[in-house]
């Protein structure tokens, strides 16, 4: 063992052969929870990622993780694709009881982290971001664990929308606090309001001007070319990823926007919104937990002491109060708000973009920030999918035929 391991790590930083390993590794842990029954999924794509990863057995190294950076980008981005497909924005707005959940859950999962940072004496413009990130959840665990439940049903497309909401949310709060961290490490002025402003409204136009072209080409396709409009997907996600690197832009809002832009802009005749990525949509899945797995690092999560916990902890909190607190207005029953609740508590894809985001324009307060979103992220992403799989339960909308074939998780 210690002779492969060695064999690894003299290896130079290849995409290709993390790509490969990190897919044998995730289907090795899909075997693995399938046969441990109460073991979902994600955990054992984690799980196999962190054996394999710089900080267990050292198969890949931390040089790899960074220079296989875009094979995150690309699974996280065709996932909040497919979330913006949920969000139509004239259904969005006019939906009163959806935006005040959105906006209870919000308020709530940014305020209890923000004070909780104060709390333990950091910086306000610190604890500002770090409430921002907070606010944000999975799309990934939320997505994955549905489709694999077979989860469908009024909860379940109203966790969607929440999610991308809050994800959305979180984008727009983080921009608005940056400028003060910018001012604080002394940055000219038009550095401070030009450049968040400039990624926020430059991934907006990349998103809808690429969402404008993909519905295009899908209008001029006949009858018998319909197949390319999965490669019109795919194409466009890409597209708009590689753009906004391009030009230094926000990859992580663009794909977003994207996806509800092409909502908007569809007919019922041309609809690209309902292209479902099939079976090759556990390629992207497997590589973004795998990949999330090997970056756990356990002796910096313990030197953090009780922080990390705590923000878990009132994080949990927020968006559980600020569900059932906003059920004064939406009238949904105990089940609904709890599932809702707990559906939402997985962090991650988001989170660690924004992270990326500060340490590239704050080297030393992202640094601060990385260690504890990480060390959050990683106790998220393991109790996340337990607490998926149990929220579909609770409102009944997992599919118990394919609960019998697979893993709950």
């Amino acid at each position: 063992m210690q002779a492969i391991i060695d064999i690894f790590s003299a290896l130079h930083a290849n995409t290709t052969l993390v790509f490969g390993l990190f897919l044998l590794c995730g289907v090795c842990g899909g075997m693995v929870a399938t046969r441990i029954k109460w073991m979902p999924t994600i955990t054992a794509f984690m799980l196999l990622g962190f054996i394999i990863g710089p900080h267990c057995l050292g198969l890949i190294t931390t040089e790899m993780l960074h220079a296989s950076q875009v094979l995150t980008q690309i699974a996280l981005g065709l996932i909040l694709y497919k979330l913006g497909n949920m969000l139509h924005p004239q259904a969005m707005l006019k939906s009163r009881k959806l935006m005040m959940s959105s906006l209870f859950e919000t308020l709530f999962s940014f305020m209890l982290p923000f004070l909780l940072m104060l709390a333990f004496h950091y910086d306000i413009v610190l604890s500002a971001l770090i409430g921002a990130i907070a606010v944000s959840s999975s799309p990934a665990v939320l997505v994955h664990v549905s489709e694999e439940l077979g989860a469908k049903g009024p909860v379940t497309d109203r966790a969607k929308s929440l999610v991308a909401l809050n994800n959305l949310f979180s984008f727009i709060i983080f921009s608005a606090v940056i400028p003060f961290a910018l001012v604080g490490a002394d940055q000219g002025l038009d550095e401070v309001l030009a450049l968040p402003l400039y990624r926020l409204l430059g991934a907006g136009v990349i998103g809808t001007c690429v969402a404008w072209l993909s519905i295009r080409m899908s209008r001029s396709l006949h009858v018998r070319e319909q197949h390319y409009r999965f490669a019109i997907v795919i194409g466009s996600v890409m597209l708009t990823i590689g753009l906004c690197g391009m030009l230094n832009m926000s990859a992580l809002l663009a794909p977003l926007v994207l996806g509800i832009a092409t909502r908007w802009f569809e007919s019922a005749k041309h609809n690209l919104s309902r292209i479902g990525l099939g079976e090759g949509g556990d390629l992207f899945y497997i590589v973004l937990f795998v990949m999330a797995g090997a970056k756990i690092d356990l002796v910096g999560l313990w030197s953090l002491g009780l922080l990390p916990l705590c923000l878990v902890l009132v994080r949990s909190c927020g968006k559980i109060s600020g569900i059932f607190l906003s059920s004064f207005y939406t009238q949904f029953e105990r089940p609904q708000l709890t599932a809702t609740s707990l559906l939402l508590i997985p962090m991650a894809g988001m989170a660690i973009g924004l992270v990326a985001t500060t340490t590239n324009m704050l080297p030393e307060i992202g640094a601060k920030i990385s260690t504890i979103v990480f060390a959050m992220v990683a106790i998220f992403e393991t109790v996340g999918p337990f607490a998926a799989a149990h929220a579909f339960k609770v409102c009944g909308e997992a599919d118990e035929t394919e609960e019998e074939g697979t893993s709950p998780g």
